[in-house]
């Protein structure tokens, strides 16, 4: 995995798998016993930085790749069909054999060019106000998975520069002109678009500093495309801070204090983690419906939700050692009749930010018998 090796710390925590050290430093919130879930450190070990390690090879290898890709052919745009319901299959682990780069398969005109939404670059994070630095902590180290379309039987896709859509394996690729919407089929036992075809499994990744399109939302990171042959899956890579400060804004108002949407930060951080841990077999940690937490991309990123995950930035809620899996919902009666009372209270937490809370005092409100833990990579 190179020579540089990356170390964890959790601050307030326990140690995991010796990638980990330890201060137990965080005092508790106070009250009573919140649901909690501890984590295995071999679970942690291969699921957690190990797997990122390995991601982060395979990110090198795919860009060693497409430095020596042919510039782009011809390509061309259709309007997205609508998604049907068919079944998706797992990812497979993608084996380290040595890519083979071939010529780009060019994309024939299938359609009238689409014109796209343009992409709205998210305000650039400021960590002015920041009491850690968030280029230390897990939310800039570790990427999430992120289902963004599940049993599709097309998808449109796009770049905001130049990109490329490419096996896991680099042995097949299409070039993807910035700003051409494109629509990408099941075809056989693979994906193709136009006349340019893929196996079952492909990186849709733009050039730096470029968005991914897939759907009806532009997404920071790149994009794992999955089929089994009849449905598409779209399982978006992306780093913990970016992921974050967009669930945000999809799940709060904007707007609302900036305790609030501190609070909001850590509850949804604290969520992700343990699905990051929980399904490691599958092709995702979780996707992007109120089945898990709501996730729509760049269109929800603002200079507060941004600032609300630096200011928090690494911080999870912690008890007995283990990452507690944070619920909440928009009200009291939801969290009662959905979590049986246990959970954060969305307006709750704006209104007692609205009387002068912070937002430790508030997550101590609705996590009783909880601590805040911070992970920390050295």
């Amino acid at each position: 995995m190179g020579n540089k090796s990356r170390r964890i710390k959790i601050f307030g925590g326990l140690v995991f798998a010796g990638l980990l050290l330890v201060q137990v430093s965080a005092a508790p919130f106070g009250g009573r016993d919140t649901k909690a879930g501890n984590l295995s450190p071999v679970l942690w070990e291969t699921t957690g930085m190990v797997r990122q390690s390995i991601v982060d090879l395979y990110r090198a290898r795919r860009l060693l790749v497409q430095a020596t890709l042919p510039a782009n052919d011809e390509a061309a745009a259709s309007p997205a069909k609508a998604p049907t319901a068919t079944p998706a299959a797992p990812v497979a682990a993608a084996s380290p054999a040595k890519a083979q780069v071939q010529p780009a398969q060019p994309v024939s005109n299938s359609g009238p060019t689409r014109s796209l939404p343009q992409p709205s670059a998210p305000p650039a994070p400021s960590n002015a106000g920041a009491a850690f630095d968030p280029g230390k902590t897990i939310d800039t180290n570790l990427e999430m998975r992120v289902a963004v379309a599940k049993n599709a039987s097309s998808l449109e896709v796009a770049t905001s520069v130049d990109g490329y859509l490419m096996d896991i394996n680099g042995q097949n690729h299409c070039n993807l002109p910035a700003q051409s919407s494109l629509v990408l089929k099941p075809q056989g036992s693979g994906m193709a678009v136009g006349s340019c075809t893929l196996s079952n499994t492909a990186w849709l990744e733009p050039g730096e500093g470029g968005y991914v399109f897939v759907g009806d939302s532009w997404y920071k990171g790149r994009v794992l495309m999955i089929t089994d042959g009849s449905g598409l899956m779209a399982v978006n890579f992306v780093l913990m801070h970016d992921y974050l400060s967009s669930v945000v804004g999809s799940e709060m108002y904007v707007g609302w204090p900036a305790e609030a949407l501190k609070a909001q930060a850590v509850a949804a951080r604290s969520y992700a983690l343990v699905h990051h841990v929980r399904h490691a077999e599958r092709a995702y940690d979780l996707d992007n419906t109120q089945r898990y937490q709501a996730y729509k991309g760049i269109a929800k990123e603002t200079n507060t939700t941004q600032a609300a995950v630096a200011d928090t930035t690494g911080e999870f809620i912690s008890y007995n050692g283990g990452i507690v899996e944070s619920l909440y919902a928009a009200s009291d009666a939801i969290v009662q009749a959905a979590h049986g009372g246990n959970g954060m209270s969305q307006t709750g937490a704006m209104e007692l930010a609205s009387k002068g809370y912070n937002y430790t005092q508030i997550l101590g409100n609705y996590y009783p018998g909880t601590s805040l833990s911070r992970l920390v990579v050295e």
